[in-house]
């Protein structure tokens, strides 16, 4: 407990480090001339006047690093030595300061799109080729109602393609990384480490016209290899499916949900011709926002379990929290998903079994 007490304390500064070269550099200089100028003290203070008490050590150290050997001259061995190193890591210093805010100036100039991190992410979000749904999946990911922003990162053969808008401040595009490169070379697949990642997405590639189905089916390969190579569970993965025929393709190389944009528009039309209308409605379910309702999957309570399906809905209109009311829809069991489900076809609750609610945010609790 003290131990995970220690890390929280710390997590801070350690994201700082972490994640901002500046502050990486300046905490460096500041051991070093913080350092330097009590181990001066300590060893020429009682030989050397320009030593004899610390704010004056710390400032020769501070010229030393900027400037060169324009103050106090030490006297004893140890302090040539320590003023020789210094004199030394002054020079990297320098350089390294220059070429971290080139580098800086430099990203900002070509749009903000962000190298990958030094540190491994997991949990992220990779998206494999890049369409004009881009954009928009960033967005949707990312926005303002989702409370844990998972990072992104964006593998595509040319850079410049990924084109963000012009205003690159904007909350949704931060926590975006790009990696140049083939999504269907296993390679580049682990520099995005897709066996850590929460969900890979594969886009169409418009690049290949008609055989965008087949990168795809490539790409579902290499991530499902590089799992098995890791000895971990295979990464959920979504694909965007352009061909009916292909589908089943993509479900055997480890597509775990296709989505395909012509069945679904096709299926839209013919519902909207029956219920006019009800496009507006699947718009307000997709679409996430703090005036729309989402659709969750949620694991049920271990009580529930030996329960059915209408005892859980009773108990959570009971307990309706009129800030985040919850409408229980459904439910998923093993690979079959029953809306409003009869009592002839779902009996009981089992475990692993999940409850398919709609609600205006990620309920913490059903009941």
């Amino acid at each position: 407990m003290a131990q995970l007490k220690l890390k929280r304390f710390f997590w801070p500064l350690t994201k700082l480090f972490r994640d901002y070269k500046i502050a990486r550099l300046i905490a460096i200089i500041f051991f070093i001339w913080l350092f330097g100028g009590t181990l001066l003290w300590m060893t020429e203070g009682s030989a050397n006047i320009d030593f004899n008490t610390l704010p004056k050590s710390l400032w020769n150290i501070a010229v030393y690093l900027f400037s060169g050997l324009d103050s106090g001259v030490p006297q004893t061995a140890i302090g040539r030595i320590v003023v020789t190193l210094i004199l030394v890591m002054s020079l990297g210093i320098v350089g390294i300061f220059t070429a971290t805010i080139a580098s800086m100036l430099v990203e900002h100039r070509i749009g903000g799109k962000r190298k990958m991190p030094k540190y491994e992410l997991k949990n992220h979000i990779v998206i494999c080729n890049w369409n004009n749904k881009g954009l928009s999946l960033i967005k949707e990911v990312h926005a303002k109602i989702v409370k844990y922003k998972r990072p992104i990162i964006i593998i595509n053969e040319q850079e410049d393609a990924v084109e963000f808008p012009e205003h690159k401040d904007e909350p949704e595009f931060e926590d975006v990384y790009i990696i140049k490169g083939d999504p269907t070379n296993e390679i580049i697949l682990k520099r995005a480490n897709v066996h850590n990642a929460y969900t890979v997405v594969i886009l169409a590639d418009p690049k290949q016209g008609e055989l965008a189905d087949a990168k795809s089916i490539l790409v579902c390969m290499g991530v499902r290899s590089i799992c098995e190579s890791q000895n971990t569970l295979k990464t959920y993965t979504a694909v965007e499916g352009l061909s009916p025929q292909n589908l089943e393709h993509l479900r055997r190389a480890g597509a775990d949900e296709i989505i395909s944009a012509g069945n679904f528009s096709t299926l839209l039309l013919a519902q909207s011709s029956l219920v006019h209308g009800l496009s507006k409605v699947y718009r307000n379910l997709l679409t996430i926002s703090e005036e729309s309702n989402e659709i969750y999957l949620l694991p049920i309570p271990k009580s529930y379990v030996g329960k059915n399906f209408s005892q859980l809905g009773t108990d959570i209109y009971a307990r309706r929290d009129p800030q985040n009311p919850i409408i229980p829809i459904g439910v998923k069991t093993e690979d079959r998903v029953l809306l409003n489900p009869k009592p002839s076809n779902f009996e009981r609750f089992q475990e692993g079994d999940q409850v398919i609610v709609i609600a205006y945010e990620k309920p913490t609790r059903l009941v």
